[in-house]
């Protein structure tokens, strides 16, 4: 909230504050602004927006004791300020001097000459009161022993005019401040995390890189989420290499091209559409399928996203005689990461043809790509 209390003391050093209706212009400015920054940014929760309103209200009611405190202190300071001045001329009959104290600036002497334009203001500003003892200059000239001079002079002297602030000044400040001040409400929302979600905004502990999620799945397929792996040790088989093109099978909307660079040798996926078309096709040996009929396995995927993206990727498998493994749901970042999931098969029959693995880069059908580092399979004891 301290880009709404900045903007609001700005408001108020620019304008006059001394003034109830003013100050209470600008706090429903602020207001107003919140408000606005809240829709802008399609927030809707009403505890958040609630817990919004109260901060800046306290902000307010703050702000507001501050500058009742200042005006009631400056009040008391302008008090013995008249009271000095006055005592300075001695030679002022004191009826003359009571009436210059409590005399309004515009009846004052030279006042005809000079219109009032500071809305009666001038009684909380002492310093604005010295154009009235210039103008009582002529009661005081009798005793100095040359009326006639002093007198003469005394009218020549114009009362010093105020000047008029300009209504369109004034317009341009009041529209820079609520310009101001929606445009630091719209940041300090877009910035300050109101939108992020608790998990989010929760920076004690680190969110967890990975996320696995299943879907239109048969559940006697033990669907697990095992974690990240520190490695792979020998009694994984590998059953597809980057450099095992020839394996690989791309649907109509499919893509599968083999990328060696600075990132490592990899796989790079991209399907156009959710559906089958947009899969590309792994082959698993029958040998591999061997050896995890009748037994509880897992598969591993070794993937990647593009660098700054984030993508679903859906697994789905075809282990011939044996059996599928259902359909599979993960998410993945820029981090490369191992992306594991258990199947289990009761039948002992071996199978005589080889399986298969299809893999979907984008199940939103938006066109990310997926790089594919390896695929491992760890057979049951």
């Amino acid at each position: 909230m301290s880009g709404l209390e900045t903007a609001i003391r700005h408001a108020l050093e620019r304008s006059d504050r001394a003034s109830s209706e003013t100050r209470a212009r600008i706090y429903q400015s602020a207001r107003n602004a919140l408000e606005a920054g809240l829709r802008k940014q399609d927030v809707h929760d009403p505890e958040v927006i609630a817990q919004q309103r109260h901060r800046l209200e306290a902000i307010i009611h703050s702000i507001e004791l501050e500058e009742r405190a200042a005006l009631k202190a400056a009040a008391i300071v302008q008090s013995p300020v008249r009271i000095d001045a006055a005592r300075s001329h001695d030679s002022v009959p004191s009826a003359d001097l009571d009436d210059a104290i409590h005399m309004p600036p515009e009846r004052s002497a030279g006042a005809a000459d000079s219109p009032v334009v500071d809305g009666g203001l001038a009684g909380l500003r002492p310093e604005r009161h010295e154009p009235r003892h210039s103008a009582e200059q002529p009661a005081v000239a009798p005793l100095s022993g040359k009326p006639g001079k002093s007198g003469k002079a005394a009218k020549t002297l114009p009362a010093p005019r105020r000047r008029r602030r300009g209504s369109f000044l004034s317009f341009v400040m009041v529209v820079t401040t609520l310009v101001a001040a929606f445009g630091t409400a719209a940041w300090w929302v877009q910035t300050s995390g109101l939108l992020k979600s608790a998990a989010e905004r929760d920076t004690s502990v680190a969110n967890p890189p990975l996320t696995v999620q299943s879907e239109d799945f048969d559940g006697s397929a033990g669907l697990k989420t095992l974690g990240s792996q520190s490695g792979f040790s020998g009694d994984w088989v590998e059953v597809f290499q980057p450099a095992d093109t020839g394996e690989v099978t791309a649907g109509s909307r499919a893509k599968a091209d083999a990328v060696s660079d600075e990132g490592g040798q990899r796989l790079r996926i991209t399907s156009a559409t959710a559906d089958a078309d947009g899969s590309i096709v792994i082959k698993i040996p029958a040998s591999v399928l061997e050896q995890i009929s009748g037994k509880t396995s897992t598969v591993a995927l070794s993937v990647q996203a593009d660098a700054g993206k984030q993508t679903q990727f859906s697994v789905e498998c075809d282990f011939s005689t044996l059996g599928d493994c259902g359909r599979h749901r993960f998410t993945v970042n820029e981090e490369k990461s191992d992306m594991l999931f258990k199947v289990t098969f009761d039948r002992s029959l071996a199978p005589s043809a080889p399986g298969q693995i299809l893999i979907n880069s984008d199940v939103t059908g938006a066109g990310n790509s997926l790089s594919l580092f390896a695929v491992r399979i760890l057979p049951g004891q």
